[in-house]
């Protein structure tokens, strides 16, 4: 308790409050700007922090981190592209929010549900860490794999209308994740000569040209109209419905991405789209998914900045990273003298609960940070379509080169932005290319190693009690969308003949 209560001073020091506010306007910039990331905000300030003490350096990552995640949700609702992979859900529910002049109103949501879901996964970094890095241990390749599959499973939920469509996308997408080397034997395939395959496709790349240049193109339709008729968003109150009402929603959500970042290789664009596939199984009003939906908005957002505390559990308990940039986090606290680890929370006791504070200190910080990058942001919707088309173009291009620092990249990101585009106007979806460039590399991974293990004894992973429990979501999963398809054809056809026997008397 007493290194609680030092860390709780520590953080309300003046200039260590100046660091998180400033980290929060850094890593919002860096989120929202289509083509950066969190990631990328997060290694950029790494070499920054030689220079501080161990606690200033970490509440600096923790809001670039922060705000990175949250920032890529407002150009996802402005204009319908994401700034990150985990604001795709966002964009979908957000665009067509905007279309019914209620923009302000779906950035006021999008920045509480971010500062609800970040705040809940600070308190399971304070409260829960210990029990929870347990269950990360319990987490091998056969828990990996079905996790895997079980995220899968939400192209059936998002392709309801037209179900062969998806799961045709995603099949598709699959056998592109298999691209470069094999993940447990090494040797290159479907490369075709071209060294920069080795690695497989770069999943940045590709997302930012599935889902910014399809945008693009559409403005290029009429390129001298405005992003809306008006210039502003609406007003940015909450309906009646919106808090209390949706804070089931918003804890499930929460949970969801809590424990889908404890997960290596998770993070929280997969644990977006899980809570947005979760909310939509869940409500009364599924038909609104996807036209505007508060609820899926809220579940996004919870979902993808829970996921931002449960990467680091695993971190400071096991010293494993559960993310990206809780990987450049491990480099930043060995430089400055802390070794994650079982250790940690006696040898460090204090730097520790210094950064797990500033965590929820920052995720209350970014409500009002947020809004006034949601006000600034309104603006985006009076620029000419022309000009924005070209300023996107640029910064997708700009980003996708800065990921890996080649061209070829930056031709993968045209191409996808072409087929993306094609696909929109053949009325295929494209969410499921994103789930199935994120989870084919790390399921190919997990069932080789599942294999190698069990020696092609398939069923004895079932003798694991999270395997177990996993496959059972999964099937849940991919069962429960399809009765709920079939029951509502009957209904539909029930009603229709109910009309026609109404008209027949």
């Amino acid at each position: 308790m007493e290194n609680i209560l030092i860390g709780f001073s520590n953080v309300f020091q003046p200039m260590n409050i100046v660091i998180c506010i400033g980290g929060l306007f850094i890593g919002v910039l860096f989120g929202a700007l289509p083509g950066f990331s969190a990631t990328m905000a997060v290694a950029i300030f790494v070499p920054f922090t030689y220079v501080m003490e161990p606690g200033p350096a970490l509440l600096l990552l923790s809001a670039l981190f922060c705000g990175g995640v949250y920032g890529g949700s407002i150009p996802a609702v402005l204009v319908g592209i994401p700034g990150t992979p985990a604001s795709a859900p966002t964009a979908m529910e957000g665009k067509a929010l905007v279309k019914k002049g209620e923009g302000g109103r779906a950035l006021n949501l999008v920045t509480l549900a971010s500062c609800f879901g970040g705040f809940l996964s600070a308190m399971a970094l304070l409260i829960c860490a210990p029990i929870l890095a347990q269950i990360a241990k319990m987490v091998g390749q056969p828990e990996q794999m079905l996790v895997a599959i079980f995220g899968l499973s939400v192209v059936v939920m998002l392709s309801e209308d037209n179900l062969f469509k998806g799961v045709m996308v995603a099949v598709v997408s699959l056998l592109l994740a298999t691209f470069g080397q094999d993940p447990v034997e090494g040797f290159p395939r479907f490369t075709y000569g071209f060294s920069e395959l080795t690695g497989g496709f770069s999943v940045v790349p590709v997302l930012i040209g599935l889902f910014s240049l399809p945008e693009v193109f559409k403005m290029l339709e009429d390129p001298h109209g405005k992003m809306a008729e008006s210039g502003t968003v609406g007003s940015m109150k909450l309906k009646k419905d919106d808090v209390f009402p949706q804070l089931g929603n918003a804890l499930r959500s929460s949970l969801i991405g809590i424990g889908v970042g404890i997960i290596p290789a998770a993070g929280p664009d997969i644990a977006a789209f899980l809570a947005y596939n979760e909310a939509k199984k869940a409500s009364k009003h599924p038909e609104e998914f996807g036209n505007g939906s508060g609820e899926g908005i809220i579940a996004a957002e919870a979902g993808n900045n829970g996921a931002t505390g449960g990467s680091l559990i695993p971190l400071l308990t096991l010293g494993i990273p559960g993310s990206a940039p809780a990987a450049l986090f491990l480099g930043a606290m060995i430089i400055h003298g802390v070794r994650p680890g079982p250790t940690l929370f006696s040898q460090n006791a204090v730097t520790v609960y210094t950064m797990i504070i500033g965590f929820g200190l920052i995720n209350l910080l970014m409500y009002v940070v947020g809004l006034i990058y949601c006000k600034f942001g309104s603006f985006i919707l009076i620029i000419p379509k022309s000009i924005l088309a070209t300023i996107i173009v640029v910064l997708a291009t700009v980003g996708t080169f800065a990921t890996n620092k080649n061209m070829f990249d930056v031709w993968c990101m045209f191409f996808a932005g072409l087929f993306g585009y094609l696909m929109l106007r053949n009325d295929f979806p494209t969410s499921p290319v994103a789930l199935a460039l994120l989870l084919g590399a790390n399921m190919e991974k997990a069932m080789s190693l599942t294999r190698t293990m069990y020696e092609g004894r398939v069923m004895d992973i079932f003798k694991r009690p999270l395997t177990t429990a996993l496959l059972l979501f999964t099937i849940f999963s991919f069962v429960f969308p399809l009765v709920r398809m079939h029951a509502a054809k009957k209904r539909k056809a029930a009603a229709a003949n109910a009309s026609q026997e109404g008209d027949n008397t």
